[in-house]
């Protein structure tokens, strides 16, 4: 088995495969918001750093959203195209978990109970998760267990839903991670107790299609595959012109072409 991982939906493009026993050969952009221009380059790197070859892949995962509309449309469409011409099965894959799954070692590591990636969906809002972090004893193995649903949350309601959960477990710590915290790190000193919270360090906190590889491999062991034409991006709410025109302050020529 050799899948191949796309990851475009922040600021940094990347792509990586990976194999059976769970090795990661990966190619990431160093410029912010290339994936148009840069994803073909990082797909082919990503593929020869593996010794492989694309007739060889078994299987494309891409990760659906939430974050950059433009990123999410470019990462689901590469990698639909690129099942359709292989005829190989598509894996989708949350951007949150996949943030999530980055850290998760860290959180094992300095004992946080909670990971919470946010990103940043301006105005106070977020895209987000809370997952509960999970070390089986013995096995060797680590996991998330979603706590509170991925969908659009004011900072303010994540952050008071947080203040509830910890305050249930004495020593209890959330690790945040995401462009969320460059965007409302003053919010969460300010609504949580110190000592009560971790901040990802740049180096893991934005996505990454590593982590994207690595729950593709549990997806494609349990069957979670889609056909090419039933991959679909998850934005996680409209568009701003879509919102605009639902609300009726879309300028009528953009809403109603001139017709020529």
């Amino acid at each position: 088995m050799k899948i191949l991982a796309l990851e475009t939906t922040g600021r940094y493009g990347s792509a990586s495969v990976i194999d059976d026993d769970g090795r990661v050969y990966s190619a990431a952009s160093s410029e912010e918001m290339n994936h148009l221009s840069g994803m073909i380059s990082l797909i082919d790197e990503a593929i020869s750093s593996a010794g492989t070859g694309k007739k060889e892949l078994s299987h494309i995962a891409a990760s659906i959203g939430p974050g950059s509309f433009t990123g999410i449309r470019i990462g689901v469409t590469t990698a639909r195209t690129m099942a359709q011409m292989l005829g190989i099965p598509c894996i989708a894959v949350s951007s949150l978990e996949g943030m999530g799954c980055r850290v998760l070692d860290e959180a094992i590591s300095k004992g946080a109970l909670y990971i919470a990636p946010i990103i940043n969906a301006r105005r106070h809002q977020t895209y987000a998760a809370v997952y509960e972090a999970v070390y089986t004893s013995g096995m060797e193995k680590s996991s998330l267990v979603p706590v509170l649903e991925e969908k659009q949350y004011m900072i303010e309601d994540l952050l008071e839903d947080l203040r509830t959960r910890l305050a249930e477990y004495e020593g209890a710590v959330v690790l945040f991670t995401g462009d969320g915290i460059d965007a409302y790190e003053d919010i969460i000193r300010e609504s949580l107790d110190e000592g009560s919270y971790l901040l990802a360090g740049e180096d893991l906190r934005y996505q990454h299609s590593e982590s994207v590889a690595s729950i593709a491999l549990a997806k494609a062991a349990a069957g979670e595959t889609l056909g090419y034409d039933d991959l679909m991006p998850e934005y996680m709410r409209l568009s701003e012109a879509e919102q605009r025109l639902k609300a009726g302050t879309l300028s009528d020529k953009i809403s109603k072409p001139v017709q020529i």
